[in-house]
């Protein structure tokens, strides 16, 4: 069996591209509740100020979790959070 981590684990790990730049902490992870399986990863690239900006990755865009969530792609490849994806989010919430 793999290593089984809690979404609590996820919340505020810093996040990095493929070339060691940080792009944020995880804010949300958003779950498809009937297949019980992670759509994506919500991520806040700064804190409570003007310049807080939401972006999102999917799963296949992950390389591997640690002390630092790895991507497999660069920065300016991460999109951000469109109004769809918050309304989706919302609609998947229990």
């Amino acid at each position: 069996m793999g290593v089984i981590m809690k979404v609590t684990d996820f919340l505020g790990r810093r996040v990095v591209d493929n070339e060691a730049m940080e792009i944020g902490k995880v804010s949300d992870v958003i779950i498809e509740p009937k297949e019980a399986v992670i759509t994506g990863i919500q991520i806040s690239t700064g804190e409570f100020g003007l310049r807080k900006t939401d972006l999102f990755v999917t799963p296949a865009e992950i390389q591997e979790v640690g002390d630092y969530l790895l991507l497999n792609i660069k920065k300016n490849q991460v999109r951000g959070v469109k109004d769809s994806d918050e309304e989706e989010k919302k609609s998947l919430k229990l």
